[in-house]
């Protein structure tokens, strides 16, 4: 991809982190396959089905254990449509990805991880830099814009 399309494809992403929910963090992710068609979305936010109701949001510990991540509900939601996400390339704004969806990122083939977030804020350093080792040790390229 161009510099001027990873442009184009994090500003989706700043869009869709705009439709979660969550009053102090919103992230958003796009998959786009190697020929630059968007193969889906998402945001973190609870699962289908599950009440976001707000109390359930400024409750911290309740919300941590209920919050699906955006990268990992981008996974979900391609499963959900039979959409393959092997070589493509996954956009992530809000926040870097954590270690936890960096493995799904691994396991469902993603070749590249472009990010818009601070990777020096000290609250997510440890799992940047498990993520970092991880994507490192897989050979996916990744980066900050």
């Amino acid at each position: 991809m161009s510099r001027k399309w990873d442009l184009r494809y994090i500003k989706m992403a700043q869009q869709v982190s705009s439709w979660s929910k969550d009053p102090s963090t919103q992230v958003g992710a796009v998959a786009v396959s190697d020929k630059g068609q968007v193969l889906c979305t998402g945001y973190n936010g609870f699962p289908r089905g599950i009440d976001d109701a707000d109390y359930r949001y400024n409750n911290r510990e309740l919300k941590y254990e209920l919050i699906v991540h955006a990268e990992m509900n981008a996974i979900y939601n391609a499963t959900y449509n039979g959409v393959s996400l092997d070589g493509a390339t996954m956009y992530v704004s809000g926040l870097p990805c954590c270690n936890k969806c960096a493995l799904g990122l691994i396991q469902t083939g993603i070749k590249r991880v472009v990010m818009q977030g601070n990777p020096d804020d000290p609250r997510w350093a440890d799992s940047w830099k498990m993520s970092m080792d991880l994507f490192n040790e897989t050979n996916i390229e990744w980066e900050f814009i």
